[in-house]
């Protein structure tokens, strides 16, 4: 039962870590005015999929990435919103989104992790104590002489 446990949550934490990176390629492409045509979670077939506004959406079958598709990503098109035809910073910006989200994410994981401890590491010495094999050697050492 807890191999079961484990493999879900994997899935689950694996899951974020791609909805998170994808979220950055999305909201550049939308904010930078790209026609974003679908948000995609995971590969494979869609489980559910839906339509809001121009961009569907839609969670698939196997859990093992996501995509975001930009109108004239992987071809010529002839609309001004396609992602061939913004500014090269734009392009940049958008490629670029999804490392940058990766690590927003690593630092506010660790800043939450950081933020719970209740002691934190330190090269003061708090206390001493004296080793016990150091007393074993001593009265071993009297009994001989």
């Amino acid at each position: 039962m807890s191999v079961i446990f484990q493999v879900i949550v994997a899935v689950l934490v694996f899951g974020l870590l791609i909805f998170i990176h994808e979220l950055g390629h999305f909201t550049v492409g939308k904010l930078s005015g790209m026609r974003v045509n679908e948000f995609a979670i995971g590969m494979g077939p869609a489980l559910f999929s839906w339509h809001k506004g121009e961009t569907q959406y839609s969670l698939r079958a196997l859990p093992v990435g996501g995509y975001v598709s930009v109108e004239g990503e992987d071809e010529d098109s002839s609309d001004p919103r396609a992602f061939c035809n913004v500014m090269l910073w734009k392009r940049i910006l958008f490629v670029c989104a999804g490392a940058i989200m990766n690590l927003l994410l690593g630092f506010i994981i660790l800043s939450i992790l950081v933020g719970m401890r209740t002691t934190l590491p330190t090269t003061t010495i708090s206390e001493f104590h004296p080793d016990p094999a150091d007393g074993a050697a001593a009265v071993s050492n009297e009994k001989l002489m």
